[in-house]
């Protein structure tokens, strides 16, 4: 009989592989959701999630082998969760329809099932898998780059602002000086505040803001030369010139924070706790102090 559990959670692992990887690799955001799924199963600690989603897998041949309402439904929720973590498409929707169908799930309990967050992850052998570290720092590097994104279109907003008269421009550079000053402070913690960073590093970020000052120069006279030739673009110089400055900046900060010689495991442990669960008698009293910066 525990034979028999043992196949049909098996089985339920290998079709959430199925729902992960069903447009291709999956993304940062259905990996994690992945994760989370497969911890519903409290799978052993020889199942590594990577192994799982690069075994070919037939969705047929699986589902026969699942007939336990619990985990039927445990895995039509799981399923639910990683096809809606980007979106779903009508080949989802397909998947999940036949999962309902299979386990002949009605669409009250497939709508409660859909309603069930899914716990996060505890630390343990799923989350010492080497893509699941590689999958969470895909992820925040896309949180800083949209980040980035937002202070460099917050910056083009106040160059749209249509202040005129003396001392204007001045003011729009020193709000833009306030967004570029708290996008810094912002990328700071998305990185967990880390230290470590050498006097090269500190040279090369000094470098990407002035080049960040000459790119936003070279922005805003381009523009001006186009508006000579197209009417009304000159209009978006300054926008263009601060949005370019502020982009390029927060590059040179991300760069900056990432740069360390070796990983700051304090920093790490504040921006991935799940990965790497904080353990106050391993940690020296010099770094307690800088966990509490």
């Amino acid at each position: 009989m525990a034979d028999e559990l043992i196949s049909e959670k098996i089985a339920c692992l290998e079709v959430l592989a199925i729902a992960a990887t069903l447009n291709g690799d999956p993304t940062p955001h259905e990996f994690e959701a992945f994760l989370a799924a497969l911890n519903l199963f409290q799978p052993p600690p020889e199942i590594i999630p990577e192994r799982l989603l690069s075994s070919p897998l037939n969705l047929d041949s699986r589902l026969p082998q699942i007939q336990t309402p619990a985990l039927q439904q445990q895995l039509y929720r799981g399923a639910y969760a990683i096809t809606r973590s980007q979106g779903i498409d009508p080949q989802e929707a397909a998947l999940l329809a036949k999962l309902a169908a299979a386990f002949q799930l009605s669409p009250e309990i497939t709508q409660a099932l859909a309603r069930q967050p899914l716990p996060v992850p505890p630390s343990g052998s799923l989350m010492n898998s080497a893509l699941t570290g590689i999958a969470a720092l895909i992820g925040r590097e896309g949180e800083v780059r949209r980040l980035i994104f937002d202070y460099a279109l917050g910056a083009a907003i106040v160059g749209l602002i249509p202040i005129t008269g003396g001392g204007s421009l001045e003011v729009k550079l020193l709000i833009v000086l306030g967004l570029v000053l708290k996008m810094s402070w912002d990328i700071r913690n998305l990185w967990g505040k880390p230290r470590g960073q050498d006097m090269l590093a500190m040279i090369g970020t000094g470098l990407g803001f002035l080049g960040a000052l000459l790119a936003g120069c070279l922005a805003w006279a381009t523009v001006i030369g186009l508006g000579v030739v197209i009417p009304y673009v000159g209009a978006l110089a300054t926008a263009a010139g601060l949005a370019t400055a502020t982009w390029i900046a927060g590059q040179a900060t991300h760069q900056f924070y990432t740069s360390q010689k070796r990983p700051d495991l304090v920093a790490l442990k504040r921006i991935f706790p799940q990965l790497m669960p904080p353990d106050p008698s391993s940690v020296p009293a010099g770094d307690q102090r800088h966990g509490q910066d």
